[in-house]
């Protein structure tokens, strides 16, 4: 990595010249120590880890939103959430751009555990003209040495595939941010993780920090085709440039396509690791998985969240203190992005308690989700109707192939919204001949060659189109 790179540095070497372009990148690897019992800075005390036991964490009450979207458009997402040794709040959400910019980082505090907000604030923007240009979302916040850091997901692609990871810091929670430019800070971006696959896929971003001792540990997702992966890295937190010391060191989780990008802190108590995602994001059956670690590398699914929980949560963070550690004395926070509505999102945190159990607790998988998804507004939503690439209402396949069925909303405003997977699984089709066709996952399989029309069902509304198989 250091400025990019996607292969692993080897810890015996001690000094690593690295050619991207026309930029040369001298990285020096940072020295990792297991983790053990003592006493880290700022006064925190780390346990070591009992591999024996394992964290559970219990949602504690039904929460409440601390965003509420106005109309279509109007969301907040990813909770970037500071529980500071006062009791206050900090929170920072991704949030509508402007001027063609997606995303903005937006800023809240709460000095009463959550009971009152500040306003919304804007605190990190992309630089136009920049490799941020299109957005600054996803973010992850973390602070040391004096300055808060945002990680932030950005892309040069208009298409918002093809992402990277890029950084910016502060001295206050508020801005001004100057951003990672390569060699130090200021002025126009420079991604501090490059994405090296697939262009058409999202590639790399949503970034989460702990810090310990000297160590940072950055982790970010990577989703290539059919891979979705947290990635981990380790940074010397001592250096001013720590982006210049990065060191890849592996796949901390592999996820299932269904799954969301993974927040990661750490339990001081425990001397564990911990990561929360999403699963099933966006559906009526999502949940929070809870992943952890002994030593910050691997991590294996620990417990499951669906009691208390929203229905069509997505983008979820877990609170700690601004260095990323949470501790049991504090009043600990889940935060989520919900709802049904494409871009129509309220961010709601609910409480928990965080313990050690002697087995992994996946039980609450089978419970219900908290019915509080965000109706479709009258007059806003007019009839489904399918999106045909030919324009002939019919879809041609050979027989033993499929095909992937597109479906589009209109709004009052006559903008087309897509479908987007996973809501296009829950996509019901009837009346079609099943010797014909069959569907499953929101894709078509053709059986046999013939004809058939199919009735399509998507929130209460329908449409009909023409199957052909060759």
């Amino acid at each position: 990595m250091g400025k990019l790179f996607s292969s692993v540095v080897s810890f015996f070497l001690s000094f690593v010249t690295v050619f991207i372009g026309d930029v040369n990148l001298f990285i020096n690897p940072v020295q990792y120590t297991p983790l053990e019992s003592r006493e880290y800075k700022d006064g925190e005390i780390i346990v070591a880890p009992d591999p024996s036991k394992h964290i559970n964490v219990t949602v504690t009450d039904e929460g409440y939103d601390v965003f509420t979207p106005s109309g279509s458009g109007q969301y907040a997402y990813g909770p970037s959430i500071f529980v500071n040794a006062d009791g206050s709040i900090d929170l920072w959400t991704a949030r509508p751009g402007d001027n063609g910019e997606w995303d903005w980082i937006e800023y809240r505090h709460s000095p009463d555990g959550g009971k009152s907000w500040t306003n919304e604030k804007r605190v990190l923007y992309p630089t136009p003209g920049s490799a941020d240009a299109f957005s600054t979302c996803d973010p992850g916040v973390v602070k040391f040495g004096g300055y808060y850091y945002i990680g932030y997901t950005s892309t040069t692609d208009a298409r918002g595939t093809d992402n990277c990871v890029y950084v910016a810091r502060s001295r206050t929670p508020d801005g001004f941010f100057e951003k990672w430019n390569g060699s130090g800070w200021g002025g126009d971006p420079s991604p501090i993780v490059v994405f090296d696959g697939n262009r058409d896929e999202f590639g790399a971003g949503e970034p989460s920090f702990v810090d310990i001792g000297d160590v940072l540990y950055i982790y970010y997702a990577w989703c290539d085709g059919g891979i979705r992966q947290t990635r981990v890295a380790v940074a010397d937190a001592a250096d001013e440039n720590w982006p210049a010391t990065m060191e890849y060191k592996g796949v901390a989780i592999t996820s299932s396509g269904a799954d969301d990008s993974a927040d990661v802190k750490f339990v001081d108590d425990f001397g564990k690791f911990i990561a929360v995602t999403t699963s099933d994001r966006f559906t009526e059956n999502s949940y929070i998985s809870v992943y952890e670690s002994d030593d910050g590398f691997a991590f294996t699914k620990c417990d499951a969240l669906k009691t208390s929980i929203a229905v069509a949560c997505h983008n979820c963070g877990i609170s700690s203190r601004p260095n990323g550690h949470i501790r049991l004395c504090d009043e600990n926070f889940i935060g989520y992005a919900y709802g049904t509505e494409w871009g129509c999102w309220p961010t709601r945190i609910n409480k928990i308690s965080v313990s050690l159990s002697d087995a992994p607790d996946l039980s609450d998988t089978a419970n219900e989700n908290l019915k509080l998804a965000m109706p479709l507004r009258p007059g806003h939503v007019l009839p489904v109707y399918i999106a045909f690439s030919t324009g002939e209402g019919c879809y041609t396949v050979k027989s033993g192939c499929s095909l992937a069925v597109r479906f589009h909303m209109t709004t009052t405003e006559k903008k087309e919204i897509p479908v987007f997977f996973p809501f296009s699984a829950k996509i019901k089709y009837s009346d079609y001949d099943e010797t014909v066709v069959s569907f499953s996952g929101g894709r078509c399989r053709a059986l046999k060659a013939g004809e058939t029309l199919v009735v399509a069902e998507y929130l209460g509304h329908t449409a009909v189109f023409r199957v052909k198989v060759l």
